[in-house]
């Protein structure tokens, strides 16, 4: 059974549950994105496939790779594996393992609007895509990835989706599915309701005015 990371209950009935995702997918191999995630690790193939041998023969390519923008990438192995692109503060269980990277091509194309130069903000612009790429992997490789549904009081499932990397992220676009399916289940209780006080209400006709008088 699933892990069950979040539960609420709107005002119509409606049940919104978060779950943790059986068979994640993994973004590296299932989407496309904008940098290249360049890792070595002795007992772990992590990032992109690629055919650079050692880090030394990727750096000379990157040095003539004019304008590539490049962050490191560290890996955090304690229980369990953690990526950032910023060091971690245990220097016995983590190191850099490799980069991720653009090419100038690739950012111009993205985040230019006259596909000329790189620009201070664009750079921070294509810096900021890259970190939240190796977020994106680093949830994947922690078990941050989550299924959610909303049902209705009789657990009948009215709309689920799979795949949200990131627990917050997560409830966020539950709310926001529960939010969208609420008026509907709102209007079909008052409808039911009527429909119950209609079939209920008793024939006041008086019995003494005789069948002429129904």
């Amino acid at each position: 059974m699933a892990y069950e990371h979040h539960r609420e209950t709107d005002p119509s009935g409606l049940t919104l549950i978060v779950e943790a995702e059986d068979h994640p997918l993994n973004p590296r191999e299932e989407y496309e994105h904008l940098g290249q995630m360049v890792c070595w690790h002795g007992r772990y193939r992590l990032g992109d496939k690629h055919d650079w041998s050692e880090p030394g023969e990727f750096r000379q390519y990157l040095k003539s790779s004019k304008g590539a923008i490049m962050l490191p990438v560290y890996l955090y192995d304690h229980s369990g594996l953690a990526l950032s692109t910023t060091p971690f503060h245990c220097p016995w269980d983590s190191g850099q393992i490799g980069m991720i990277w653009m090419s100038r091509k690739t950012a111009l194309d993205a985040f230019s609007r006259n596909g000329k130069r790189v620009t201070p903000k664009l750079r921070l612009q294509a810096e900021e895509a890259l970190r939240a790429e190796v977020r994106e992997y680093h949830q994947f490789l922690s078990g941050d990835v989550w299924h959610v549904r909303v049902e209705n009081e009789e657990g009948d499932i009215l709309d689920s989706c799979s795949g949200f990397y990131g627990s917050d992220y997560a409830v966020d676009e539950g709310r926001a599915m529960l939010a969208a399916l609420a008026p509907e289940e709102r209007a079909r209780k008052a409808e039911a309701f009527a429909e119950l006080i209609e079939s209920e209400q008793p024939d006041l006709t008086p019995v003494w005015l005789g069948e002429e008088a129904r």
